[in-house]
């Protein structure tokens, strides 16, 4: 829908997104995990597209900053015992997550104070502030992916 924001946004998908999954736990850790990262996802999408479009919407990014922020909160309950990678269960998290929890807290600890960095810029409204922790944000996401997340 084109609307006041002047782009092709899904407004609704954004309100549902900033109360679903990331801050709910699920009887099943890793469908829970999954849908939290799809929704960040989105959350970074929407960042991005106004990023790149030539007025971005301070609106927008300022509330997919906030549930980036909520996320980077909430994942750290994301990766119990027993949700890893075994037979017959399809996930990207790769066995290190468990086998060297020490570094993939500091992964985690990483992502959340960018995410803290980025919901700060946000909310300034500058938007080469806002694009340089962007940048920063995704490079972090990109570091953790590299270590611990599978590709396919």
């Amino acid at each position: 829908m084109k609307n006041g924001f002047g782009r092709y946004f899904g407004f609704a998908a954004l309100s549902a997104a900033m109360v679903a999954t990331p801050l709910v736990a699920a009887a099943d850790p890793i469908a829970s995990r999954v849908a939290s990262y799809r929704e960040l996802g989105a959350s970074l999408k929407n960042v991005n597209d106004e990023l790149r479009s030539g007025t971005p919407q301070m609106l927008v990014i300022q509330l997919s900053a906030r549930q980036i922020r909520d996320v980077a909160r909430a994942q750290y309950g994301w990766f119990p015992a027993g949700s890893g990678p075994r037979a017959g269960v399809k996930t990207k998290a790769r066995p290190e997550i468990w086998s060297q929890a020490v570094q993939f807290k500091a992964a985690q600890d990483a992502f959340a104070a960018q995410a803290n960095s980025f919901a700060t810029a946000a909310q300034s409204g500058d938007v080469e502030r806002i694009r340089a922790a962007a940048r920063s944000l995704g490079q972090t996401c990109g570091a953790c992916h590299r270590q611990f997340r599978a590709e396919n």
